[in-house]
């Protein structure tokens, strides 16, 4: 009589645990790029309201600025950022374009975000009290009566 023994050999085992490693490996890796890229898209994003912030800043103080650039830094989300405006003519008098380019303060030349935009030449004389104004105003108490 003979007994049969029941298991599986080391060789088995060996590519059994070789097509178990793979697929880990292939996992991690999955992970660790779904890591990255959700890093990049918040710095994307970081740097990009930092420049929106930038254009809104020079509507809201209706400044037309000088062709030209300037650059500074500013902390946003707990990371100090670089942005430089590039202002530029347009074939319009009253209008300049305005780029302005983010980067981290300690990259300076790694330029995460560009965002272009346009300010106009803010008209002289803001409308009389209860006219419909056409453009955004800064919030003044001597105009607002209050």
């Amino acid at each position: 009589m003979r007994t049969e023994v029941r298991g599986f050999t080391l060789l088995e085992v060996l590519v059994a645990l070789a097509i178990v490693a793979l697929g880990l490996m292939a996992a991690f890796g999955q992970l660790n790029q779904t890591a990255a890229t959700a890093t990049r898209l918040r710095e994307k994003t970081f740097a990009h309201w930092v420049a929106q912030d930038r254009l809104v800043e020079l509507r809201l103080l209706r400044e037309f600025p000088a062709v030209g650039n300037r650059s500074d830094e500013v902390e946003f989300g707990g990371v100090e950022w670089k942005y430089t405006l590039r202002v530029s003519q347009t074939p319009f008098e009253g209008l300049r374009r305005v780029d302005v380019d983010v980067a981290f303060a300690d990259r300076p030349d790694r330029v995460i975000t560009t965002l272009s935009g346009f300010l106009r030449r803010p008209p002289a004389v803001p409308p009389a009290a209860g006219a419909a104004p056409d453009d955004w105003y800064v919030l003044d108490p001597d105009r607002d009566g209050g």
